[in-house]
């Protein structure tokens, strides 16, 4: 059985729900992006104000993306706007995976934490295995690979 899709076919049998992905940090650098301000970007006004800043105000030191991503699992995570049910797939998973302090995560595991996120969505995102795992083992604007 084959599904269709803009990349091509992918064979259904090939699904590996134990995979694990995590963010390629040194590719995110390497792209020329900050990976510490895309942790900060993502952090609650809550969070932030930990670090000293704010959404207005960047503060005098961001400290390290693992400090950070410490906050954003024990503050910004538990804030209901952290993933709500509008966010792309792939933003999702990025912020999913910022929480759980960038360990890898399995296929199962990412798709019980969005389908729990957004457990009250009538209309909920397809989060099929297939189509989660196309769009991580795909080239993403987040750096999220697969951990070998």
């Amino acid at each position: 059985m084959t599904l269709e899709s803009s990349t091509g076919a992918v064979e259904a049998s090939k699904v590996d729900q134990q995979a694990k992905y995590s963010i390629d940090i040194k590719a995110f650098e390497a792209a020329g992006r900050s990976f510490t301000y895309s942790v900060y970007s993502r952090m609650s006004p809550r969070g932030m104000a930990q670090l000293g800043g704010s959404a207005d105000e960047l503060p005098s030191t961001f400290g390290t993306p693992s400090e950070m991503m410490k906050i954003v699992s024990s503050i910004c995570s538990k804030e209901p706007d952290y993933l709500l049910p509008g966010t792309p797939i792939s933003e999702a998973v990025f912020r999913l995976l910022l929480a759980n302090g960038n360990r890898p995560m399995t296929l199962v595991d990412i798709q019980t934490a969005l389908a729990s996120a957004w457990a009250s969505v009538i209309y909920l995102k397809n989060l099929s295995d297939e189509v989660v795992q196309r769009m991580l083992d795909y080239g993403n604007e987040y750096f999220i690979r697969r951990v070998e």
